[in-house]
């Protein structure tokens, strides 16, 4: 035989006797790190898995809790029905600091006479009916020399409210007429756009 091939048939040797030794090394060190662990049983495996269930859904239930409180941002729409005059009032405010990371209990509480439509911690829709008319009636008449302001209480009664600076004195007679009679207008933005005609 070839002293060439009993050299590579030594060195052949010898290298898989270095890999031998090496993967039995590092297989008896993972079997010393397994005998320092403590194995679980199932029983205590489930056991913990248990309370570990519990424990998640303790803290959902908080999370979930916190999310409904009311943010420093939040509106209050409050929609009025007057029935009276038929009229649907819609109303926009911020919620009242007190009632900042309250809920809807506090809310409730706040405003006894009103029904929650809708609740989030961001919008709160209120809604109640109420008997008379609504705030949104207006009768403009000649009111000593200037137009006059009137508005409509519950019971449909004229309630004197403000003079503008509006004199009737140089008006034409036609509408001088209509003043004296008193123009009933529905709406704040309707009254503002009507006196403006006449200034």
């Amino acid at each position: 035989m070839n002293k060439k091939w009993i050299i590579y048939i030594i060195i052949a040797i010898i290298v898989s006797i270095i890999i031998g030794f090496s993967v039995y090394n590092f297989l008896s060190n993972d079997n010393e790190e397994l005998q320092g662990t403590d194995m679980v049983g199932e029983t205590e495996l489930a056991e913990n898995s248990k309370e570990d269930n519990i424990a998640n859904k303790v803290n959902t239930i908080e999370t979930s809790a916190s999310e409904e409180n009311i943010s420093p941002n939040a509106i209050i729409i409050k929609k009025e029905y007057f029935k009276a005059c038929d009229h649907l009032v819609r109303t926009v405010e911020d919620v009242p600091e007190s009632l900042v990371n309250g809920n809807e209990e506090d809310i409730s509480e706040e405003y006894p006479s009103w029904k929650i439509e809708e609740y989030s911690p961001s919008e709160i829709t209120l809604y109640k009916e109420s008997q008379g008319n609504c705030n949104e009636h207006y009768i403009v008449k000649n009111h000593y020399g200037v137009i006059g302001i009137y508005t409509l209480d519950e019971n449909g009664k004229e309630v004197f409210k403000e003079d503008t600076e509006i004199s009737t004195k140089y008006l034409p007679e036609s509408d001088i007429e209509l003043l004296n009679e008193g123009v009933k207008i529905i709406g704040k933005t309707k009254l503002i756009e009507f006196l403006e005609d006449y200034e």
